[in-house]
């Protein structure tokens, strides 16, 4: 039997719609399209969520937050043992902190000593002989668990760790890139793809990159775009009829963004083009009402800090909405938008960018508004006509009218690039391929 640990590590993942949509559901699915074609007895999946102890709560309301977290992880464990999935969240001591999941030096030691005996055990425990393993850390302790047991790994990359290290502050300044933990990521990274053996990046950007890396095109280099499931985020026309009555948005014109934002100058950059839109008035030959920025952000700690720079750039209380949403109220909350706003400024790792939140736009039916630098995933706004891409700050709106103009044109585009290229049942097959 093949038995196959899924790992993640230094993530809430008990309490992450992004580990429960873009890994474990895909995994489940797999499980289940085993089991139909009467292979189940030949692979088995275990999950295993590596978490750090001062994850397990939050520092705001621990008591509450601890309780919370208890019943998703029931609610998780329930949901996977259905399709025989075995699932484990295990504590680690480091890092402490949130911020230090791009592990500096003194931290990433401590990591790798305190989570490798525990890896270590669950394998040898289980009886696993193939790692799925999920962000740079968790491949890191695969990897000395290759080199211990010779037990091989896919590496689930997700993002380029390093860069997306200085984007964060944590491994140094943009310009020079000199931080010796970045130089230390930089050398582990390259040897975790070459011991890999798989390599699943999420866009054709980040496949030459890993190429060039490389220096070969590795024939075990799978590309899988983050997935969108089309039977939670779809079009419904009652539903969005009745939430945009709830907020008083019937009338509006709505320009949407939902989820992080790639870095904190990316928010006043966003401000800046809805006040663009804002110009589109009554004016314009399509007649656009009413523009109206809604925000939905899944962080509460972050909402002050985005209300700051929303009034820093001008932007007045009664021209947007921002709302905190839990991950399950997101589909509705979308149907509140016209458009799906992904605006990045150009930073180190954009490039390779095809955001979880660009196919959840398209399977609700909103086209999608990108800048250019996100290379992962203009070429497939432009191929299927889903959307349009722009170059901040040129006063130009040609490419608005042209949205306009086409709108029903380009939201079908979208939801015809999710059908072919971004929904989960190719996701799934790619991955059952692999698994097979």
């Amino acid at each position: 039997m093949k038995r196959v640990l899924v790992l993640t590590s230094i993530e809430r993942a008990f309490f992450s719609s992004t580990i429960e949509y873009q890994l474990l559901e895909p995994i489940l699915e797999v499980s289940k399209k085993f089991q139909n074609q009467g292979t189940s007895a030949t692979t088995k999946f275990i999950y295993l969520g590596l978490v750090p102890i001062t994850f397990w709560f939050s520092k705001k309301n621990p008591i509450k937050s601890f309780k919370i977290f208890k019943e998703n992880r029931k609610r998780i464990k329930k949901w996977l043992s259905t399709n025989n999935i075995e699932t484990n969240f295990i504590p680690i001591l480091f890092p402490i902190r949130h911020k230090d999941f791009y592990l500096r030096i003194p931290c990433l030691i401590l990591y790798t000593i305190t989570g490798f005996p525990i890896l270590l055990c669950i394998l040898i425990w289980k009886k696993i002989n193939l790692i799925h393993s999920r962000n740079y850390p968790a491949t890191l302790l695969s990897f000395f668990a290759k080199t211990a047991l010779n037990i091989p790994y896919n590496f689930d990359m997700r993002d380029l760790y390093p860069e997306k290290g200085i984007e964060a502050g944590t491994f140094g300044k943009p310009i020079t890139h000199n931080s010796w933990s970045y130089r230390l990521w930089k050398l582990i990274e390259y040897k975790l793809l070459q011991e890999a053996n798989y390599i699943i990046t999420t866009s054709e950007p980040f496949k030459k990159y890993v190429n060039l890396k490389l220096k070969t095109k590795n024939s075990k280099l799978k590309m899988i775009p983050n997935c969108v499931n089309t039977q939670r985020f779809k079009s419904d026309k009652t539903k969005r009829e009745k939430i945009r009555t709830k907020y008083n948005l019937t009338n509006k014109f709505v320009l949407i963004h939902s989820g992080t934002f790639g870095t904190e100058k990316d928010i006043a950059l966003t401000c800046r083009y809805f006040l663009k839109w804002k110009k589109l008035d009554e004016s314009n030959p399509y007649g656009i009402r009413n523009v109206h920025f809604v925000i939905l952000c899944g962080t509460k700690e972050f909402l002050p800090k985005i209300q700051k720079i929303l009034m820093h750039e001008g932007i007045k209380k009664e021209d947007y909405t921002l709302i905190n949403p839990l991950p399950s109220e997101v589909p509705d909350y979308l149907l509140l938008g016209d458009i799906g706003l992904h605006l990045e400024s150009m930073a180190i790792a954009t490039p390779y960018c095809i955001a979880i939140k660009d196919g959840e736009y398209l399977a609700s039916g909103l086209p999608v508004i990108c800048t250019t630098w996100l290379h992962g995933i203009t070429p497939l706004i432009e191929k299927y006509q889903a959307g349009i891409v722009v170059t901040p700050n040129i006063d130009s709106a040609q490419l608005e009218l042209h949205l306009l103009k086409n709108y029903e044109k380009l939201r079908k585009g979208g939801l015809k690039l999710v059908n072919e290229v971004l929904s989960l049942p190719h996701c799934v097959e790619s991955l059952y391929k692999i698994y097979k």
